[in-house]
């Protein structure tokens, strides 16, 4: 079982959220109600003033650095945050009854490893006054500052294999070293100009671990950077959490087999996009070639009798080269007449389509009637031929309109 002294604040605040329900903002708050929780609540509220007597008494400032909020916790030390000279560090003080122990403070000194690799950040710099205490430079945000996810903005596939590969050489290296990290959550990931690394604090372990426990504990750290459990780097995280394998390097084998399907699936969608990006641009050049054509040429003008019934009905069309109106009527001084086509209103299709039906049935109507009415008028078949064959360049100009608008 875990020493509870070992839970991150983090893991602390998640622990409590599952035992109250609703955690209290307040620490004081937090302890009333794990005291009235009794005998269940006892585990949780002691590593609650675990963590408050180990941060109790410390100053604002200490060797210069101005401390912040804890970052994790081991039943001897306390990792807090701490800035200076404009960077991000990490202090790790022993325990108030660990103080003056000169085994402790030999241990810690003996935590300084600066070279465990590229992909490590581990501590820099040990001080024994005021406050024995270890530096580690972190150099960057960690992935703590990204969390909570939103359901609805998750990170891409790439971030979260930037942060799963960082955490991998991490393990790797210190693997390779013999050592263990003891508890990898979001505040040992931290993005740095050089990429994601690992922050080690060589924390004291209470019980016998092995590496396949902290390639879990990664795989569960980075899988909160996928709350839906829909991106395949996020699928893998989960899958290293549940069953991790026995070493790190067979964990990178995986994320890269898992990144090699991504990223050639990433080109094909790129390579279908980029076509249909193509075949949208020559279906833009040939819309805009449709409009150009369909106003290039201006209808014929005149008026001419397009059918005349048995009846006092008749089909006029009337056009002055910039508006055809048209339709049934009674006379020729009729004062009415729809609009048919227009610069500014376009060409109404149905409107269109019974002026060139008129036409076409013309000879099924009163022939001789119609020849006088267009010698009334002075017209010729040729010009209301022409009318009729202007509006079926024009309806045709204006399907192909219509077919590009919707694909596009």
């Amino acid at each position: 079982m875990r020493d509870l002294r070992t839970l991150s604040p983090r893991e602390l605040e998640l622990a409590l959220s599952a035992a109250l329900g609703q955690v209290p903002a307040d620490v004081s708050d937090q302890r009333a109600a794990l005291e009235a929780l009794g005998q269940p609540g006892d585990p949780l509220l002691l590593t609650l003033r675990e963590l408050e007597s180990a941060t109790d008494g410390l100053p604002r400032e200490l060797d210069g650095w101005l401390l912040g909020r804890p970052l994790a916790q081991d039943p001897v030390s306390v990792t807090v945050e701490a800035w200076g000279s404009g960077e991000r560090h990490a202090l790790r003080l022993l325990r108030p009854q660990h103080r003056a122990d000169p085994v402790w403070r030999r241990r810690l000194e003996r935590s300084v490893q600066p070279e465990l690799g590229p992909a490590v950040i581990a501590a820099s710099a040990f001080s024994n006054q005021p406050w024995p205490h270890l530096r580690i430079t972190l150099g960057g945000p960690s992935l703590a500052d990204l969390l909570p996810i939103e359901a609805d903005d998750p990170p891409d596939s790439l971030q979260i294999a930037r942060f799963l590969a960082g955490g991998l050489l991490g393990l790797e290296s210190l693997h390779a070293e013999g050592l263990l990290h003891g508890g990898v959550g979001p505040e040992h990931l931290v993005q740095t100009p050089a990429g994601v690394k690992l922050a080690w604090l060589d924390p004291v372990l209470p019980v016998e671990r092995d590496p396949t426990q902290d390639l879990a504990e990664l795989g569960r750290t980075v899988a909160t950077l996928d709350p839906t459990g829909r991106d395949p780097i996020g699928v893998l995280a989960r899958g290293l959490a549940e069953g991790p394998p026995p070493t790190a390097l067979m964990a990178q084998e995986l994320l890269r087999r898992a990144m090699s399907a991504e990223l050639a699936d990433r080109r094909h969608r790129v390579a279908l996009r980029a076509r249909a990006v193509t075949r949208r641009v020559d279906e833009t050049e040939l819309l805009r070639l449709a409009r150009r054509l369909g106003a290039a040429l201006a209808p014929p003008e005149g008026r001419w009798v397009l059918r005349a019934g048995n009846d006092a009905v008749m089909v006029l069309a009337e056009s002055d080269g910039q508006k055809i109106r048209g339709g049934p009527v009674a006379g020729l001084d009729a004062r009415f007449l729809p609009t048919v086509w227009s610069e500014a209103q376009g060409l109404d299709a149905i409107s269109a389509r019974a002026l060139m039906r008129a036409w076409a049935t013309r000879r099924r109507g009163n022939e001789e009637r119609r020849a006088e009415l267009q010698a009334e008028l002075g017209a010729e078949d040729t010009g209301a031929h022409d009318l009729c064959r202007w509006l079926s360049a024009q309806s045709r100009l204006r399907a192909v309109r219509m077919l590009m608008e919707c694909r596009t």
